[in-house]
């Protein structure tokens, strides 16, 4: 059952998705799990039930964080491996391990990022979408590392994320043009590509994303653009879309004297069918001949 903090610790953790993105989240929620455990004040027989305590809360955010998921159920095997240690050794056993995680994520993470910037042409005109921090580190680094000369359309959605990529374009004088989500039409029929990150890629090939990218993917699809997926392996997760626990809520807003009685989803999902090019932090995934499936997912 659901406590009051749960779905607080929840509403934070989507904040910080909405903000940073689910790369960016994983890692400070494991700095943060790091921190609690090395603050953490118990007697030895406590120790492994609060871990497991949260560990419970971490699996069942809205929407599931896959990476967490994945990082707390091996965090959990290599401790259960160890058996029962003093407080002080299971502590330090513990933040051994949590260290070992973020530091393989974020080696992963900088591959995916890799593997962006090598995606990136002289030429091109890139669509930027809900854009991670993978995203816009590739496309500042090809500029200014890789010296390639290309244009970035932003897609403004909410401001939070919008001027933070905006910020990174303007920072490297990246070329760049800012418009609204609704305007992406009118500049389909010149050569693009759209890049997009995932929160996770469900067992029935169903892609969690920010809000706003079905819409944008599916108008890239129809008018032949491809779309390319920067992801960690990480975040394929093992259960189905409905099993991903996508947010939603029921709120009433009124404008201009008239009440909207409106449901909302905190994210988008997108059929893996429509995506052309899937990269991990291994390269890109070749699909299957014959199928829109891709190999080994």
């Amino acid at each position: 059952m659901k406590t009051q903090a749960d779905q607080t610790l929840y509403n934070l953790i989507r904040s910080y998705m909405y903000a940073l993105g689910t790369s960016r989240t994983t890692v400070v929620v494991l700095k943060a799990y790091i921190d609690a455990v090395e603050r953490l004040k118990c007697t030895a027989p406590g120790f492994r039930p609060m871990l497991e305590r949260l560990n419970t809360v971490i699996r069942n955010t809205e929407p599931k964080v896959i990476p967490l998921v994945h990082l707390v159920d091996a965090f959990e095997t290599e401790m259960a491996s160890w058996g029962d240690l003093p407080l002080e050794a299971g502590k330090k056993r513990a933040i051994d391990i949590l260290n070992q995680k973020l530091a393989g994520f974020q080696a992963d993470t900088a591959r995916v990022t890799a593997h962006c910037m090598s995606c990136i042409s002289p030429g091109d005109l890139i669509i930027a979408h809900s854009s991670t921090n993978d995203i816009r580190d590739a496309l500042a680094r090809a500029h200014t590392e890789l010296k390639r000369s290309f244009k970035v359309l932003a897609l403004k959605q909410d401001s939070a994320r919008t001027r933070e990529l905006i910020n990174v374009l303007e920072r490297h004088r990246i070329d760049h043009l800012l418009i609204p989500e609704y305007n992406l039409s009118h500049y389909l029929k010149s050569p693009a590509k759209l890049f997009i990150g995932a929160v996770s890629v469900s067992s029935d090939n169903q892609v969690v994303a920010g809000i706003g990218t079905a819409n944008v993917v599916s108008l890239c699809h129809w008018f032949h653009v491809p779309v390319y997926l920067f992801v960690e392996s990480i975040k394929f997760a093992r259960q189905t879309l409905a099993e991903q626990h996508i947010y939603s809520e029921e709120e009433d807003r009124t404008e201009a004297s008239f009440t909207f009685h409106l449901k909302t989803f905190s994210h988008d999902f997108v059929d893996l069918a429509m995506v052309d090019h899937l990269f991990t932090e291994s390269g890109e995934i070749p699909r299957e001949e014959g199928s829109g499936a891709f190999l080994g997912h």
